[in-house]
C-alpha cells in the first residue's frame, strides 16, 4: 500500500479550556496549533506532502458527507473532544471512514487509558503499583498502606493532579477525595512509589523497533522524589526537564526500561506510538505507572527532546511513526 497523501487529525489546545489556575498560557491533554503547524513543516521538509485535516469534528463532517479517500494516510494525533471515551473518538471516526491511519486502535486506546486497567493486563509479569479504584467517596478498606496517591483514572498529562493528592493518613485521604470525585468519576488510589521519573517513548511494532528512548525527568534540581509528583501545574509551568536516562542511569537499568516498555506496549496490542511512564527506585526495581497511546508529539515534547538530544532533524524521528504505520498496512 502506498500512500499520495498525508491528514493529520488532531483536536487543538486551543479549542479548550485552560486546566491550569497559575498559568498565563493554555494547558490541557492537546497539542498547541503551533506544534501541528511545526509538525507540518517538519514532515513536508522530510518530503511527505502532508496537510492539517482537523480533528474529531472535522472527521464527523466527512463521514456525514460520506467522504472517499483514496491513497491517503491519516496521522491521528488527536485525542478527542471531552467527554469520558474521548482518546477513541479519532479512531473509531477513521474506522467508520474506512481509511487507513497511524496509531493504535480504538480497543487498545481505552485499554490503554485507563490506568487501573491497563495496570492488571500486565501485573503478572511487571511491578504495578497497589491500587484499587472508587466512583464515590465509600470508606476505604482499612489495609491501605500509606503514602497513596490519588489521580484521575482516566485523565492524562497530570489533569487533575496536584502535591496534595499525595495523602500520608486517612484524614488526608478523605479531605482530598471528595475534591477529585466532584470532577472525575473515577479515581484511582494508588500506592505512592518513591523513586526516579521515567517516560519512555517507543515508535515502531512488534520486532521492528525504531526507537525506544527512556528520558529521567527533574523538577527544580531534583531528580529522586520521596514525596512529590509532577502534577498538573508542574506540567503547565514547564517546571519539569527531561534527560536521556542512558546518560544517567546504568546501561542494564536501561535496557530493562526499554524491554519492559515494548512488553507492555505488545500486551496492550499499541500500534506505531506510545509513551510509557515509570518509577525507578534505588534498588533497580521498576514499576509500570500508565501508558499514552497518543503523547503529544511537538518540539518540547518528549520526541522533541530525544531529537535534540540524538542530534536527528524532528520530521525524520516523526517519519519513522509513518513507516511503522505503512509497514503494519502492508503485512
Amino acid at each position: 500500500m502506498k500512500f499520495k497523501k498525508y491528514y493529520i487529525v488532531a483536536d487543538t489546545r486551543e479549542q479548550f479550556k485552560n486546566e491550569s489556575q497559575k498559568s498565563n498560557h493554555i494547558y490541557n491533554d492537546h497539542p498547541s496549533k503551533d506544534s501541528i503547524l511545526y509538525l507540518t513543516e517538519q514532515l513536508t521538509r522530510t518530503g511527505y506532502p502532508v496537510e492539517f485535516f482537523g480533528g474529531v469534528e472535522q472527521l464527523i463532517t466527512a463521514y456525514q458527507q460520506k467522504k472517499i479517500f483514496h491513497e491517503t494516510l491519516f496521522l491521528n494525533f488527536s485525542d478527542g473532544l471531552t467527554q469520558e471515551s474521548r482518546k477513541a473518538q479519532s479512531a473509531i471516526l477513521l474506522e467508520l471512514l474506512g481509511v487507513p491511519y497511524t496509531g493504535s486502535d480504538a480497543l487498545s486506546m481505552l485499554m490503554a487509558g485507563n490506568k487501573a486497567y491497563a495496570k492488571q493486563l500486565v501485573e503478572k509479569e511487571v511491578n504495578t503499583p497497589h491500587s484499587m479504584l472508587v466512583f464515590k467517596n465509600e470508606k476505604i478498606s482499612s489495609d491501605l498502606k500509606f503514602p497513596v496517591l490519588l489521580k484521575p483514572n482516566r485523565e492524562g498529562s497530570s489533569l487533575g493532579i496536584f502535591q496534595e493528592n499525595i495523602c500520608h493518613d486517612f484524614n488526608e485521604l478523605y479531605h482530598q477525595l471528595p475534591i477529585l470525585l466532584a470532577q472525575y468519576r473515577e479515581i484511582l488510589i494508588e500506592e505512592y512509589i518513591p523513586g526516579y521519573e521515567i517516560t519512555c517513548f517507543i515508535i515502531g511494532n512488534k520486532g521492528n523497533y525504531f526507537l525506544t528512548e527512556p528520558l529521567i525527568c527533574e523538577c527544580d534540581g531534583v531528580q529522586y522524589f520521596d514525596n512529590f509528583v509532577f502534577g498538573l501545574e508542574e506540567k503547565a509551568n514547564r517546571r519539569r526537564k527531561e534527560y536521556l536516562a542512558r546518560n544517567i542511569l546504568e546501561h542494564v537499568q536501561v535496557e530493562n526500561i526499554r524491554q519492559t516498555a515494548q512488553f507492555i506496549f505488545e500486551t496492550l496490542n499499541m500500534r506505531d506510538f506510545a509513551r510509557v511512564d515509570f518509577r525507578l527506585q534505588k534498588n533497580g526495581k521498576l514499576y509500570f505507572i500508565e501508558i499514552n497511546g497518543n503523547a503529544v508529539i511537538s518540539k518540547t515534547s518528549e520526541i522533541g527532546i530525544i531529537s535534540k538530544e540524538l542530534n536527528i532533524p524532528f520530521g525524520e524521528i516523526v517519519e519513522n511513526i509513518i513507516i511503522a504505520a505503512t509497514k503494519r498496512l502492508n503485512n
